[in-house]
């Protein structure tokens, strides 16, 4: 008696990524032999996040000091530099402020930069709107109220209110590219911490499982990867 036993089997292979680390223990520390033992994912991470949250602070916990003070250093110069320049731009917008109020007589509160502008370009509102209407730009015409008047006392006085609207905005341009540089200082802490510790952190050993499941045209097998 000869037996043919005919089998279709569908192979089905899932694979489901978990986490690259289980989460960082608060009470896990660096060895001491820090620069020659292995690291685990949880204390490789742990010095990605103190970098991030200080620039510098990984690289001391790895003994190096002297690339941990150089971004410490960086880190206080963007934020003295961010912090005078912030300020310097708060001062020169009062005094411009103020400045127009006393030769333009302008009512300062609640205008946003484009009213400043058109009050430093424009001997008047009545200047300001007659150019207006001749261009039929009828939506940038400022009603003739107390609130948005002004008309300066001198040419000068307006030149110089502008000089000081201008100091003011190029501050807070500047004083922005400051908070960029704090951005850049924990990039580029976080990658110097990737390059210090990429030969040294223990792989994770793999988690396979496998389970075999009957259906009516075979057998399916599914495998999960876990690493």
């Amino acid at each position: 008696m000869s037996v043919r036993v005919s089998m279709l089997t569908t192979l089905t292979v899932s694979l489901m990524i978990g986490s690259m680390a289980p989460r960082l223990q608060a009470s896990e520390s660096l060895p001491d032999s820090v620069l020659t033992r292995d690291l685990t994912i949880a204390q490789a991470r742990g010095l990605l996040l103190r970098s991030l949250l200080l620039p510098g602070w990984g690289e001391h916990r790895l003994q190096y000091h002297s690339r941990g003070y150089l971004l410490n250093g960086s880190e206080a110069l963007f934020w003295l530099a961010y912090a005078a320049l912030h300020y310097y731009a708060v001062t020169q917008d009062e005094n411009m402020r103020t400045y127009g109020t006393l030769h333009a007589g302008i009512q300062a509160q609640g205008k946003d930069h484009v009213f400043f502008t058109n009050i430093g370009n424009y001997a008047s509102l009545y200047e300001f709107n007659d150019q207006k209407l001749r261009y039929r730009q009828f939506q940038a015409v400022y009603p003739d109220t107390p609130e948005y008047f002004w008309a300066w006392d001198s040419d000068a006085a307006r030149h110089h209110f502008d000089r000081l609207r201008l100091r003011s905005a190029i501050a807070r341009r500047n004083a922005s590219f400051m908070i960029t540089g704090l951005v850049v200082n924990r990039i580029v802490s976080m990658f110097d911490i990737v390059l210090l510790t990429r030969q040294r952190v223990q792989p994770l050993p793999a988690d396979i499982d496998a389970v075999v499941a009957p259906r009516p045209d075979g057998l399916t097998l599914s495998v999960w990867y876990r690493f």
